[in-house]
């Protein structure tokens, strides 16, 4: 079993964090045949954490460096 490994990613507005989180959610689920209904459920699991010296919130995206690359890739592709 491949251990997992987490990703950090910074959001300044609340809207954005909307639009994050769903992006994950739905690559999630197009990954879904090849994850398990455990591991699904896990990844979906993201920390939020907010620090307040910076005033930003920032996500904690956990998974296997696989799977965590493979939504660096859909994020790239999306945002261009």
């Amino acid at each position: 079993m491949e251990q997992d490994k987490a990703i950090s990613l910074p959001v300044k507005e609340i809207t954005h964090l909307k639009v994050i989180l769903a992006t994950w959610y739905s690559f999630l689920r197009d990954q879904s045949a090849n994850l398990g209904k455990e591991e699904f459920t896990r990844y979906l699991k993201t920390p939020v954490i907010y620090d307040l010296e910076k005033d930003q919130i920032e996500l904690l995206f956990t998974g296997t460096e696989e799977l965590l690359g493979q939504f660096k890739e859909h994020v790239a592709k999306a945002g261009s």
